[in-house]
């Protein structure tokens, strides 16, 4: 009897939530998200500046990069370019693991992930760039989709990650910020002590952080430890358990911090599965 050999799944696909092409004009700016799902940037052309999480990179034609779930990613026109993106969202239940987030694509690579994006106008009903349904009787053509991007993702990953930066100090500066930020999720910094151990006045931290985050100091600050809270809730800790690892003393407390920020209470987050 012959014996058959379990294959791992080392991708696994289950739901795309956005795919679309983009020419950002000169001089545009989106202000940063963050989602429970994956998302890979693609540039086909121009250069764009790209923030996830700590790091601040510069992106050229034929680069792209993983943002993975939860990750705080923002995206600009740079160098006075008006450069053109595809844009794919998705969740799975298998991903690789890999070093970084910036991959390069070579020439069949870019002509690959444009021809999917092309193909997916025959899986989905779209309006602008959000899918809003998947079209009738293309169960065959959805599944096909999927199994062309999981192959175009492990050759991407396959090959050896870019390592990319910005190259400027204030990147450098907002970089260093977060971690600050990271490493004293439960102690409530202000902005001026922040600022103080960036070297910086609150003044120049509170425009760093405008350009590269969209978003306040202590409005990051505040963003970073909800996200944190999604994944102790995630993994099985308690609101209470929770709040006490953010510094929060007070659990009604931080319920209320959390609903203003996720705009569900934790209790509705942790019981949502």
């Amino acid at each position: 009897m012959l014996k058959g050999y379990k294959i791992q799944t080392v991708i696994g696909i289950d739901a795309i939530h956005t795919f679309f092409r983009q020419k950002f004009c000169k001089g545009y700016v989106f202000n940063g998200e963050s989602h429970n799902f994956w998302e890979m940037v693609f540039v086909l052309d121009g250069s764009v500046g790209i923030t996830a999480d700590s790091d601040v990179y510069v992106l050229e034609k034929g680069q792209g990069v993983i943002h993975r779930p939860n990750e705080f990613h923002k995206i600009w026109s740079e160098f006075d370019t008006d450069p053109t993106v595809i844009i794919v969202s998705f969740s799975a239940n298998a991903f690789p693991d890999f070093d970084g987030r910036i991959v390069s694509l070579d020439t069949s690579q870019i002509k690959k992930i444009e021809h999917l994006y092309t193909y997916s106008d025959i899986c989905f009903e779209r309006d602008g760039s959000s899918i809003i349904n998947i079209k009738p009787d293309t169960a065959y053509e959805m599944n096909l989709l999927k199994l062309e991007l999981e192959l175009l993702i492990l050759s991407v990953l396959k090959k050896k990650t870019d390592t990319v930066s910005s190259g400027l100090k204030s990147a450098e500066i907002y970089s260093a910020a977060v971690k600050i930020m990271e490493e004293n999720i439960g102690s409530g910094l202000g902005i001026d002590e922040i600022a103080k151990r960036c070297s910086i006045s609150p003044a120049y931290l509170k425009k760093i952080f405008a350009k590269y985050s969209g978003s306040g100091v202590i409005q990051y600050y505040n963003r970073l430890k909800a996200r944190i809270a999604c994944v102790h809730l995630d993994n099985g800790k308690s609101v209470k358990e929770t709040a006490l690892l953010l510094g929060f003393a007070d659990q009604n407390y931080f319920s209320t911090f959390f609903k203003r920020v996720m705009g569900v209470s934790p209790t509705s987050f942790r019981n949502k599965k």
